[in-house]
């Protein structure tokens, strides 16, 4: 057996199940360890540096965390970490002081962020307290993308949303919403160092496995924005 290579971070990580379960690696013990000691904010910004929506998340995440959950193994039931995570968000209080801050003078570069959904929204968090000049461009009159489209408000209140998408527009994020970018080129004569693209993906696909035909039913993501 070949000896255990410490200095590949991916060893702690799989020690771990659910934090390697986790997309984000987010250090799950950790959180939960804070939670039980009632410090719901240091939990909520453990969350928060990993996955940027932990109030979102913790009402509409799929969980792969749960099925790894060693606990699974011994009792009946995982652990209910992403019910956890809610719990960090709804009891945090007041976390304002404990976000990063933009610096007033940007010497990083200036980026374009086109779509102001969960991707574009964590491109600016963690490029705006390095001092990057964040455009963040949308065709929609709020951020969120389909967080806030497709989602329906009985599973994430509309409060949860704009607090979250507001910690991130407050690092000093140029908003131009009702804008829609219909050229590449145009944004790319506008010398900017960078150009992230994050529209999501836009186009639903017809499965259709009722004897009707394709045009008789909605397509499920407009159906979703007409609901919400």
């Amino acid at each position: 057996m070949k000896p255990t290579n410490i200095k590949d971070p991916e060893y702690f990580h799989k020690v771990v199940d659910c934090q390697y379960a986790c997309p984000a690696h987010t250090p799950v013990p950790e959180y939960i360890r804070l939670i039980a000691a009632e410090r719901y904010g240091e939990a909520y910004m453990v969350n928060w540096e990993s996955n940027v929506f932990p109030g979102v998340l913790g009402r509409t995440c799929d969980r792969p965390c749960e099925p790894a959950c060693r606990r699974g193994r011994v009792d009946e039931e995982p652990v209910a970490i992403c019910r956890l995570k809610r719990v960090a968000a709804d009891n945090k209080g007041d976390v304002s002081a404990a976000m990063p801050v933009a610096p007033d003078i940007k010497k990083q570069g200036r980026v374009a962020l086109i779509g102001a959904g969960p991707a574009s929204l964590t491109v600016a968090r963690d490029l705006a307290p390095l001092g990057y000049e964040i455009d963040l461009f949308d065709d929609q009159p709020l951020a969120g993308g389909f967080m806030r489209s497709q989602i329906p408000v009985f599973r994430l209140p509309p409060e949860v949303l704009d607090e979250e998408v507001g910690f991130v527009l407050d690092l000093g994020i140029k908003q131009h919403f009702r804008h829609y970018v219909d050229s590449l080129g145009a944004v790319l004569e506008k010398d900017y160092d960078a150009i992230f693209v994050g529209t999501g993906a836009q186009v639903a696909q017809s499965r259709v496995l009722l004897p009707m035909p394709a045009y008789a039913v909605p397509h499920f993501m407009h159906f979703l924005e007409n609901l919400v």
